[in-house]
C-alpha cells in the first residue's frame, strides 16, 4: 500500500525541475518566473515563510515553499495556498485542502467529485483521470498550464487533497 502512495506521489509531481518559462499564468493571477516580492504584493494575505523554516519544504518535485495563504476558499471549502519557487522564480502553486483531522473515504470521494465538476465548467474535459487503491488524479490542460486533483487516501481516509497548478510538461 505504501508503495501505491509513494508512485501516486511521484506521479503527482512532473518529470525534472528544469527551468520554468515565465509568464504562465497558473491561479488567481499568479504567474511563472514571478519573485517572492511579487507573490506577496499580488496577494495582501499572503505571507512569507521564513528562510529558517523552508527546510524540508519542498513540493513533490522540488521547488522550495517561500510564501503561504492559510485560508482561501475554493467554492466552499477551506484551502492553504502554498507558493513554490525554484531558480527562474514561480514554479507552482499547490492548494492543500484543510482537512481538521482525517476525512472519511466517502465524505471525500463527494469532495473529489464536486471539485472534479467545478474543474472540468471551468478547463473542460479532463486529459487524464487515474484510480488506484490509494489515491485519485484527475488531470487538465489549459494553453500552457497543467492543473491537477490529486488525493491521497489511506486506510479509507483521505490523507490529502489537492490541486496543483503548474506550467505543463514540454510533450
Amino acid at each position: 500500500m505504501l508503495r501505491a502512495l509513494i508512485l501516486l506521489l511521484a506521479l503527482a509531481g512532473p518529470a525534472a525541475a528544469a527551468a520554468v518559462p515565465a509568464g504562465i499564468p497558473l491561479w488567481e493571477g499568479a504567474e511563472t518566473g514571478m519573485t517572492t516580492e511579487e507573490v506577496l504584493q499580488a496577494f495582501p494575505e499572503a505571507t512569507p515563510v521564513p528562510k529558517g523554516e523552508r527546510a524540508g519544504k519542498e513540493g513533490p518535485a522540488g521547488g522550495e515553499l517561500r510564501v503561504t495563504i492559510e485560508r482561501v476558499a475554493l467554492g466552499p471549502d477551506p484551502y492553504a495556498a502554498r507558493f513554490y519557487f525554484g531558480r527562474s522564480g514561480l514554479q507552482r502553486v499547490i492548494l492543500d485542502r484543510h482537512l481538521e483531522g482525517d476525512m472519511a473515504f466517502s465524505r471525500g470521494l463527494k469532495l473529489a467529485g464536486r471539485v472534479r465538476d467545478a474543474m472540468s465548467e471551468h478547463y473542460g474535459e479532463p486529459v487524464t483521470r487515474e484510480t488506484g487503491g490509494d489515491g485519485y488524479m484527475v488531470t487538465w490542460r489549459q494553453d500552457a498550464k497543467r492543473v491537477r486533483l490529486v488525493v491521497i487516501t489511506q486506510s479509507y481516509e483521505v490523507k490529502s487533497f489537492q490541486v496543483v497548478y503548474e506550467p505543463r510538461p514540454q510533450d
